[in-house]
Parts: structure tokens; C-alpha cells; sequence
């Protein structure tokens, strides 16, 4: 499993676990979706090709009219919503990928929407859901404004993974182990005056953020130092290592995710294009 498909469906399994997203930082709902999205299925042609990028579990289909015969796929990274879909709407043709790498025909639907998703997997994923459109055919999508559920979230999480490297908790963490397996009392004793501050800092940044890498980082080493003596210290310095690497992608995914956090949903239109044309307002 990807980082980013691990990621989304943590997100799925956890604070999408009843389907739905979330709007705003408080995790509450507006009812404006629902308006928004009726109206964009009131007028479609019977029998229409709809797919949804970056699908979740399945939102932007209850919003659908009744008795309708429309053609429904779905494209979601996580295979945690998807199957949380497929209990809501079996009918639907699930396909676990990323936005940005669809497998499927050019010209595929009519309609492809896209609801607090397609913004997350970059502008690739736009051009790829200009591809999947038919001739004359509709991209619709809302995506998330800035101070939303999952941008806070976001914020929080960069803000305290960005904590826990500036104070080098990783290169703490493999002092304080290795001098203990060296049992070099001395040793110790530096690396424990190093390591208990930023133990305790990330402990705090917890207390403020209880998800995040730097929540993983510090109970995943805690639990290995308690059980120091069924591994080898190369395990455990080996997984430190690996961290490090894990720590910097996060930093990095957080801030493009952040920076693609739009002020304003827009329905783009795309009649007679297999070229995707669009105009973001990016909040700086």
C-alpha cells in the first residue's frame, strides 16, 4: 500500500467512517451540497456516463434523483471507501486508482464530477478527467476551501511533523538506543539529556494533534525501546532510518496538499474540448 493510498483510507476508516465528508474544521456538513449537486443531476439525459474522481465513499451519488438509469463508476486510491461504497451502492463500478492515472478509455463518460477529491492527487488528475470526457460532455467538481476539515487537519499534522524534525527527535532516538544497547552509562546519561526534551515536545505536539507521522514516530519508538530486547539494534536504527525518509515525504505531501486548497468550487463546462482549460484561485 502507497503512502498516500494509506493515508486516505486512515481518513476513510476513521473520520469518513459513516461516508461522508466533512466541511469545515469542526467536522460538521452544510446542506448547500446536497442543493449544489441536485441541481447539477437535474437535467441530465437519461442513461448518462457518470464516473467520480477521487470518490470516497460514495457522497455525490446520494444526491442523485431517484429512479434514474444513469451509468455510475467510481475511481478512489483508498480501497477502505470503496468498500464502504460498495455497501451503499452496489450497482456502482468501483475502480481503486489514483485520480491522476485512470484506466479507462479517452471520452469514457459524459459526466465526471468530483467532490473534495480530484485537488489532492494534483493538476495531473484535472487533465486526466479532461481526457475521460466525451465530446460535449461536463466536469464538475467542488473542492476544498481553505480552513475546511481536511486542510486544518493538514495544517495541524505539517505543523507538528515540521516540529519533530527541527529538533532532530530522530537523531535523539538513535543516540539514546544505541548507547543503551552499548550499555555505556555516560553514553546514557548525553543521550537521555538530549532525548527526553524532544520526547516531551512531541509528546505535547500530540496532546495538540493526536494524528499525524509525528504521533506514529513517537509511539512506534516508545514501543520499541520497551521491547528493545527481542530486536537487534539495526532493526530498530533501520526503522528509525526509514522514518527519517517517511518524515520528509510527509512534510512535503502536507504542503503540496495545502497549497492545492482552493477558495472557490467551480463547474467547468467542457463542450467540443479535449483540452482541460481551468482557472483556480490558489489561497496563498
Amino acid at each position: 500500500m502507497s503512502n498516500s493510498e494509506k493515508g486516505w483510507s486512515d481518513y476513510w476508516e476513521k473520520d469518513g467512517a459513516d461516508g461522508e465528508v466533512f466541511v469545515n474544521a469542526q467536522g460538521e456538513r452544510h446542506p448547500a451540497l446536497a442543493e449544489f449537486w441536485q441541481q447539477q443531476f437535474a437535467d441530465l439525459p437519461d442513461g448518462s456516463r457518470i464516473i467520480d474522481l477521487a470518490s470516497g465513499a460514495g457522497s455525490v451519488f446520494t444526491h442523485l434523483p431517484e429512479g434514474h438509469d444513469h451509468q455510475l463508476f467510481a475511481a478512489d486510491i483508498s480501497h477502505v471507501a470503496l468498500k464502504a461504497m460498495d455497501e451503499r451502492f452496489p450497482n456502482v463500478t468501483k475502480i481503486a486508482c489514483s485520480a491522476d492515472q485512470v484506466p479507462l478509455d479517452d471520452g469514457s463518460f459524459d459526466v465526471v464530477v468530483s467532490q473534495f477529491g480530484v485537488e489532492y492527487a494534483g493538476n495531473a488528475a484535472f487533465a486526466e478527467a479532461a481526457r475521460l470526457i466525451a465530446t460535449g460532455g461536463r466536469f464538475i467538481a467542488l473542492c476544498h476551501v481553505r480552513d475546511g476539515y481536511i486542510d486544518s487537519s493538514n495544517r495541524a499534522q505539517l505543523t507538528e511533523a515540521k516540529l519533530a524534525a527541527k529538533i532532530d527527535f530522530i537523531d535523539k532516538a538513535v543516540n539514546l538506543i544505541t548507547a543503551t544497547f552499548a550499555s555505556d552509562a555516560q553514553a546514557i546519561r548525553r543521550a537521555e539529556d538530549d532525548f527526553v526534551p524532544a520526547a516531551k515536545q512531541v509528546g505535547d505536539a500530540i496532546g495538540r494533534t493526536k494524528k499525524g507521522i509525528h504521533a506514529h514516530l513517537f509511539f512506534g519508538f516508545r514501543k520499541l525501546f520497551e521491547k528493545r530486547q527481542q530486536y537487534d539494534l539495526a532493526d530498530i536504527v533501520g526503522w528509525l532510518d526509514g522514518m527519517r525518509g517517511e518524515l520528509e515525504m510527509n512534510i512535503n505531501g502536507l504542503k503540496m496538499a495545502m497549497q492545492l486548497q482552493v477558495l472557490l468550487a467551480r463547474v467547468i463546462q467542457l463542450p467540443m474540448l479535449k483540452k482541460l482549460i481551468v482557472e483556480l484561485i490558489i489561497v496563498k
